[in-house]
């Protein structure tokens, strides 16, 4: 009994909860808003639409004064435009009952006014420039800008506009109805934007100046080399090698700022120098010899006398005369040399002939000698002038140096002057010697850059010589003749005699010992030198035998003494006022 009265209360606890307010059908605005803005949409939907299903949607007419379905509903939801009144149908998923919600009426919502006003009355504006934009005031409204229907994300009432474009403004009130505004248009005032015509690279410094070109008139150039601005007249003198930025200012006809363009002149000079391995224009034949040109060139051209050559590269190897030139080019511009090459043969300095004199009365001679230029010394002193006077007897030694800037223009001539003494022969004496020997004769003239003639040419080794050899065999009188072979009255005569003595026979032995044989010293011939003086000398240097006058002998014995065997030397002097003639040896005595 208890048990089928709890169930009973149960049923209409629940029937009470679910036919409450609290569980009704409510139909609401979705997301809180409070109507429809002006061109815009809401959605409708119900509290707790998973717990009902087969939804349908009712429009009130108001004419028609009845309601009629609302076919663009989906389920749980509908979008409306259009303001008035809605409800919806639904059946509870719980309680398997339909049931209706209250009609809801959805109101038309009014947007804020939006208004672009510009500070200035334009819709132009010169590129670079501005235009402030203001919006019209509203409290508490959200302003959104775009421009060409893009959104510039900016929330202020005064937009400042820097480019041409289609403005639009969107307000969004308190009721968050957004209001766009009438677009406003801006454009750029029509420009005049100039155009330099580009100008290739400039060959040279020297080469002619130019206008440059522009698309519109009226501006004015400015930059390095520019001599006349309107004109835009460019000079490569006065801008010089280098790159140069040319501007160009256009004025607007709308007072816009100037309008520029730029234009980039390179200008270039290439130089090229020739220089040679010698420093000049002159080689050496068969000496290494080559042109260098400036290096850092893309391209040479070499050629002789007007025909190219093989050669590509910055030096050039010569061997022959000719006008050489390269041609050079860094790849935009080229420039050219010319160098004239001459080859010379090694030089050959000459002297004019200064003549070789016989005595001192000559004048001066001036020194001379080809090529010109050179330098004279006389016995390593610099010189201009030969003088015989003040250089005096004897040979002068005449040098003339030629110096140039190459090797083979360097060279030396040498001559030999002799100036001569009148000769004056003298003998020192009367020559001796012995039978079968020989003699030199000798004057006081031993040059032999004079003429010597011996005569009679008798037993004589050369009679063409200042000391010849004499052996007569018996005493001659020979007559020496000198002369300077530069001067046939500049010669001497003088005789001197040659006396020829027999010869004394020395033996280096003898025996005194008695017997009879060799028993004392002989002397051959000595008799023919009746004042000859003989001296012996035992091994201590002690005098062991001495005559002066007739040789007599020499017995082996000193003041009647036997002097002992052994070795003695001899001292022969045949005669006393000549002792170059002493005879000079070793003698033994054996018993």
């Amino acid at each position: 009994m208890p048990s089928k009265i709890y169930r009973y209360i149960a049923f209409f606890v629940v029937l009470f909860f679910f036919n409450s307010p609290l569980f009704a059908l409510n139909a609401k605005i979705e997301g809180g808003a409070t109507g429809i803005c002006p061109n815009n949409s809401v959605r409708l939907t119900i509290d707790n639409p998973d717990d009902y299903k087969d939804y349908k949607w009712y429009f009130y007419r108001v004419v028609e004064g009845d309601w009629t379905t609302f076919t663009l509903a989906a389920g749980a939801y509908a979008d409306v435009s259009d303001p008035g009144k809605y409800m919806v149908k639904a059946t509870s998923k719980i309680t398997g009952n339909p049931e209706a919600s209250a009609p809801l009426d959805v109101p038309m919502l009014v947007g804020p006014a939006s208004v672009i006003t510009p500070s200035i009355a334009t819709n132009q504006i010169c590129k670079g420039n501005s235009l402030d934009l203001n919006a019209n005031v509203v409290p508490n409204a959200h302003y959104n800008w775009l421009i060409d229907e893009l959104p510039l994300n900016i929330d202020a009432s005064i937009l400042k506009a820097t480019k041409a474009g289609v403005y639009k403004l969107v307000v969004i009130g308190s009721n968050n109805c957004p209001t766009t505004s009438a677009p406003y248009t801006i454009t750029y005032f029509p420009l005049q934007q100039p155009v330099i015509t580009s100008v290739p690279t400039v060959c040279g410094v020297s080469t002619a100046g130019f206008n440059l070109s522009v698309n519109y008139a009226g501006g004015t150039f400015r930059g390095p080399g520019i001599t006349n601005i309107s004109m835009g007249f460019f000079s490569p003198q006065d801008a010089k090698v280098g790159t140069h930025k040319i501007f160009y200012s256009l004025p607007q006809n709308n007072s816009c700022p100037n309008l520029e363009d730029s234009v980039q002149i390179v200008v270039k000079d290439p130089q090229v120098t020739l220089t040679s391995n010698t420093g000049g224009t002159d080689f050496c034949n068969g000496q290494p010899a080559s042109l260098q040109a400036t290096t850092g060139f893309v391209s040479y051209e070499w050629s002789q006398n007007s025909t190219v050559l093989s050669e590509i590269g910055s030096k050039l190897s010569i061997s022959t005369d000719g006008d050489y030139k390269v041609v050079v080019s860094d790849g935009e511009c080229s420039a050219e040399k010319l160098f004239t090459a001459k080859f010379v043969n090694q030089v050959q300095p000459k002297i004019t002939n200064i003549p070789s004199v016989c005595g001192l009365n000559y004048p001066a001679v001036m020194l001379e000698g080809a090529p010109i230029g050179g330098v004279f010394t006389i016995n390593g002193t610099n010189a201009t002038q030969f003088d015989y006077a003040k250089l005096g007897v004897g040979k002068h030694t005449v040098n003339y140096e030629v110096r140039g800037t190459l090797s083979c223009l360097n060279g030396t001539a040498s001559q030999e002057v002799v100036i001569h003494e009148i000769p004056k022969i003298e003998f020192a004496r009367m020559e001796f010697m012995w039978k079968g020997s020989s003699v030199t004769l000798q004057s006081n003239y031993t040059d032999p850059t004079y003429l010597y003639t011996w005569t009679p040419n008798v037993a004589l080794s050369d009679p063409k010589i200042p000391t010849p050899i004499a052996n007569p065999t018996a005493t001659q009188t020979y007559t020496l003749k000198v002369e300077s072979p530069f001067s046939s009255n500049c010669s001497d005569e003088k005789s001197v005699d040659v006396v020829v003595f027999e010869k004394i026979w020395i033996p280096d032995v003898f025996t005194p010992n008695g017997d009879g044989f060799n028993d004392t010293w002989e002397l051959t011939n000595i008799t023919a030198y009746p004042n000859a003086e003989v001296r012996v000398f035992n091994r201590w240097g002690e005098i062991a035998y001495y005559s002066y006058g007739n040789y007599g002998g020499f017995d082996g014995t000193y003041n009647g003494s036997v002097l002992p065997m052994g070795t003695y030397t001899y001292h022969i002097i045949p005669f006393p006022d000549h002792p170059e003639l002493e005879l000079k040896g070793t003698l033994a005595i054996f018993r």
